[in-house]
């Protein structure tokens, strides 16, 4: 009588080969500081600025009192990094140590890139922005209806074209200034379409830089790969390279529509004034 393997049988191999799967690379932060153990990686991601160390650049990672770490190259250059507490930080220490190979790279800091992030917007600030410029705006609906009685409801309708007008000037400057950028200093790559999982097309592209970091960009394009332009002092100022004609026209539609948007709503907010 032949046998069949019982597919709920316990298989230390099998177990083995999901819990390394599922490991999760080590994380050392404090407030807004962070740095992660990847298998052939440091990276210390600080004040919007990530440095990524290689493992063969570490000579040792030794304590710093009870909460932080002295990563030491092998050309002698230290970075320091801070934990939140004495457990997480002797943990970090550890898996970093068992973390190093046996062999070196002298060249030390010359392996080490560094990255600048963009700024930030909090939530919060986001929020508290919005909030103020309602409040504030609606004080002047209240202003204008007192000076003048009946204005309130186009006063209080100019708010959208005038919205509007102002966001499409800020991205039309924007993407000017990266374009600009761009064609000074910008490098072409080729990224190419991402997918889920179970093969559905995603909303956009990757491509890895020069020093191996990996970006995204979003574009309405039906191919499988397009060129990105990106800004090699910060990736993240990229945009698709498309036909000179097709940009001057979007963006001569994007300022037309724009400014009579913003004309259409400083009209009417300025209705009492008028």
């Amino acid at each position: 009588m032949r046998r069949t393997r019982d597919p709920f049988a316990y298989n230390p191999s099998a177990v083995a080969t999901v819990n390394q799967v599922m490991a999760s690379s080590p994380v050392l932060a404090k407030g807004d500081a962070s740095a992660i153990l990847d298998p052939d990686r440091l990276t210390i991601e600080r004040d919007r600025k990530s440095t990524k160390i290689p493992l063969a650049a570490v000579q040792e990672a030794r304590p710093d009192g009870d909460t932080a770490v002295q990563v030491v190259l092998t050309d002698g250059v230290v970075h320091r990094i801070e934990g939140a507490n004495p457990t997480a930080t002797t943990a970090f220490l550890t898996a970093l140590n068992d973390a190093l190979p046996e062999a070196r790279d002298p060249g030390g800091s010359a392996l080490v890139t560094v990255d600048t992030q963009p700024p930030e917007i909090k939530m919060g600030q986001i929020v508290g922005g919005i909030s103020a410029v309602v409040l504030a705006y609606i004080g002047y609906v209240v202003w204008a209806d007192s000076h003048e009685a009946g204005t309130w409801p186009l006063v209080l309708v100019s708010g959208v074209p005038l919205v509007i007008g102002l966001l499409g000037v800020v991205l039309l400057v924007t993407n000017g200034r990266d374009r600009m950028v761009l064609a000074r200093r910008g490098i072409t790559v080729r990224a190419v379409r991402a997918y889920h999982a179970n093969g559905k097309k995603l909303g956009y592209y990757t491509f890895t830089d020069a020093n191996g970091g990996q970006y995204s960009h979003f574009a309405n394009r039906s191919t499988e790969g397009i060129h990105v332009v990106y800004d090699p002092e910060n990736p993240h100022r990229k945009v698709a390279r498309g036909s000179l004609v097709l940009v001057v026209l979007r963006h001569a539609v994007g300022w037309i529509f724009s400014l009579g948007c913003l004309a259409l709503g400083l009209a009417g907010a300025l209705t009492p004034f008028l």
